[in-house]
């Protein structure tokens, strides 16, 4: 019985040869793929290649090499280790990429070559190992060299090269090399590369030093300390404000694992850099509030683009709904140069809550002034007003002169001259939602359930089309019964409700053809008989003296009838 069952398991053996091709022994981490022992001009010129011969991308942060002599089974002097720069980076390799290193010695006589570390040359030409150990101490791979590496992996060591050749490990297919932890098996002598891959790591910040694994981003329900841990927000959620924020105060609104103060947002409309005379008192930078609330513009500062200055509102600056109000340098003691600069208007906290471009040498008595198409300088400042565009007539006729006629979907503006979409276009109209139509008179999208209300009932043989709320005569609607019979060798087509010819439809002569799923591969046929064959010949061997015993049986019975 024991015999069958030594049968099952090889045939089980051989099909999987057989159906999955030759098997080699692979890495699921990374190995070192090439070593150079020295060159042919120097003794020194050495580099060590590893490869990450698995399928995932692989955290190499805290790995490090280490050489050690032929005799020593110690785990050796440090050649380098992958370190970040703190502590929540980690490093990772990627899936069937490379990591070059190369001594100080190759990279001072071809530093065009490059590298991803850089180590002191050290490794013997004749004999010695190299170490590969991951961040737990766990030495992920090894290479010994040499007749007197004793404890090289699989305690057969590799050949020495010689001059001009390195240790490559063997390539089983491409993007898999071979790892069977027999060094004399994995590597072979081969000529070294004319360029080599590096630059490939990338770092990956742990935003969550305290939770296990690495998190990449702040999971959610979590929020950042400032100290590179996540904690639950609801134990502080505006880490910028002094003491514990439990939940967000009236005036703030949440930024993360930060509260910014929640401001109306007011604009800055017009400027007066340049005012006709002293600018001294004449300068000005108006505010507007376009809110429905007044706004105290004691959480509000203006800073002047040109030097970075800041600058407070005098105090109780109360700005009422719908105000213009203009601030003038006796009022807050700021300057606008003439040559060119802006202003911003942002928070105590630092959020910009508004912001004029640039001007740039505006002629005396211009201000520089906020429209709905953008900034623009108009010869009529309105401290206090809302602004009125108007431009010189110089200026007027050249820019009449230089415009372009605008496109079939738009207008020019008044205000500008600038050219503007029609918003009627149809192309720019959004599509009415179900339930709606678009009103020819005004264009918008209306409700047919409220309109319907509204309308006058249809007339005696008419119905309301719920589409467009117009009333149609039901001879009209399709299925009506007012529709004449078809006549003989007609029929009614569903779709369009007419009559048509019988023999006018086509049909099919032929029947859908039935496809056989089953599968007749040759490779399969030729598997399933090459397994027959060798079944038969080891289950021959395996009871050739039961075989023999009844091959002798059998002749003598038949010798017997002979006899007879």
């Amino acid at each position: 019985m024991h015999k069958l069952y030594y049968l099952c398991v090889f045939s089980i053996g051989t099909l999987l040869l057989v159906s999955s091709g030759s098997v080699a022994a692979l890495s699921d981490n990374i190995v070192i793929s090439q070593v150079q022992l020295g060159s042919a001009t120097s003794a020194s010129h050495e580099y060590i290649e590893l490869y990450n011969n698995s399928t995932e991308d692989t955290d190499i942060t805290n790995w490090c090499l280490y050489y050690t002599s032929a005799s020593s089974s110690l785990i050796g002097s440090k050649l380098v280790c992958f370190t970040a720069d703190n502590d929540s980076v980690h490093l990772f390799l990627p899936t069937n990429a490379y990591l070059f290193l190369i001594s100080n010695q190759l990279n001072s006589s071809m530093p065009g070559l490059g590298s991803d570390y850089i180590f002191s040359a050290t490794l013997s030409g004749t004999a010695g190992h190299i170490r590969l150990i991951d961040s737990s101490g766990y030495e992920a791979d090894k290479l010994g060299w040499g007749s007197t590496a004793a404890s090289a992996e699989g305690l057969l060591p590799a050949k020495v090269p010689a001059t001009g050749k390195v240790l490559g490990r063997k390539t089983i297919a491409a993007g898999l090399m071979q790892d069977t932890d027999i060094n004399v098996d994995d590597f072979e002598l081969i000529n070294p590369r004319s360029s080599y891959q590096y630059g490939s790591i990338y770092e990956v910040q742990d935003m969550c030093s305290n939770l296990d694994g690495i998190q990449p981003k702040i999971p959610d329900g979590y929020i950042s300390d400032g100290a590179n841990n996540c904690i639950d927000p609801q134990i502080d959620l505006c880490l910028n404000i002094t003491g514990v924020q439990e939940s967000i105060p009236a005036i703030y609104k949440s930024n993360g694992s930060m509260c910014l103060l929640n401001l109306p947002a007011i604009k800055i409309t017009e400027l007066l850099p340049n005012a006709i005379g002293s600018d001294a008192g004449n300068e000005y930078i108006e505010v507007y509030n376009p809110t429905n609330e007044s706004v105290d513009l004691v959480n509000y500062r203006l800073i002047t683009k040109s030097d970075g200055r800041e600058y407070l509102f005098p105090v109780n600056s109360i700005l009422a709904s719908g105000e213009y109000r203009a601030f003038s340098g006796d009022d807050i003691k700021f300057t606008l140069i003439n040559t060119g600069s802006g202003v911003s208007l942002v928070s105590v906290d630092n959020q910009i809550i508004d912001e004029t471009s640039d001007y740039d040498n505006p002629a005396e008595g211009e201000s520089w002034s906020w429209f709905v198409d953008g900034w623009s300088y108009t010869v009529k400042p309105t401290p206090n007003q809302s602004n009125v565009l108007e431009l010189p007539s110089s200026d007027i006729d050249e820019l009449a002169d230089a415009l372009k006629p605008c496109a079939s979907n738009q207008y020019r503006s008044e205000e500008t001259g600038r050219c503007r979409l029609i918003s009627n276009t149809s192309s720019q109209l959004v599509p009415c939602r179900v339930g709606q139509y678009r009103s020819e008179e005004t264009n918008r999208c209306r409700s047919i359930s409220s309109d319907a209300n509204s309308y006058a009932p249809c007339d005696e043989g008419e119905v309301r089309n719920p589409e467009t709320n117009r009333c149609k005569s039901t001879n009209a609607v399709l299925g009506a019964s007012s529709l004449t019979a078809c006549k003989a060798g007609q029929e009614r087509n569903p779709a369009t409700n007419r009559c048509r010819n019988i023999s006018n439809i086509k049909k099919l002569d032929y029947a859908p053809e039935q496809v056989d799923g089953s599968s007749n591969s040759p490779i399969m046929l030729i598997s399933i008989f090459t397994l027959g064959i060798i079944a038969l010949a080891y289950a021959a061997w395996e009871w050739k003296v039961e075989i023999n015993s009844l091959t002798r049986r059998l002749f003598g019975f038949i010798k017997s009838l002979y006899n007879h």
